[in-house]
């Protein structure tokens, strides 16, 4: 079977965006209304950081912060990983795995293009890697 590109498992009419200077509370609107779980937040076309559904949990809520009045700026990841859309979906897996993503901006000769979720990760692509990633655990968990 002909490994499966970022470009086929990424869902193109999700790229939901934000700026620096939006709120937590609009980020958090234009997510549920795109039904994602993450916004790149952009410098006009330049990304400069993501906001996650768990950055929300952990940096706003757990912090007891007003998300009217919490900049994006203040509580987003700040210079975030991409992947090249011409990757495959286990390169992908293995970045998110190793790093604890669970959302990778996706990019097209530099130019961002999308976001792919674990959740958008071909199940059948997860299942043959899944001894792949459980050595990789293994291991981590004999260095420590």
């Amino acid at each position: 079977m002909k490994p499966r590109k970022v470009r086929d498992v990424i869902r193109r009419d999700q790229l939901v965006t934000a700026r620096p200077d939006d709120s937590v509370r609009e980020a958090a609107v234009r997510m549920t209304e795109g039904a994602c779980g993450s916004i790149l937040v952009c410098d006009g076309e330049r990304l400069v950081g993501i906001f996650t559904e768990r950055d929300l949990m952990t940096r706003v809520v757990g912090r007891d912060l007003d998300p009217r009045a919490t900049l994006l700026a203040d509580v987003m990841t700040n210079g975030p990983d991409t992947i090249e859309c011409t990757e495959t979906a286990r390169e992908a897996i293995r970045r998110m795995d190793e790093f604890g993503y669970r959302h990778l901006p996706v990019t097209e000769e530099g130019r961002l293009i999308g976001v792919i979720s674990i959740r958008d990760l071909p199940i059948e692509t997860l299942a043959r890697m899944a001894p792949e990633l459980e050595a990789r655990h293994a291991l981590i968990e004999r260095l420590w």
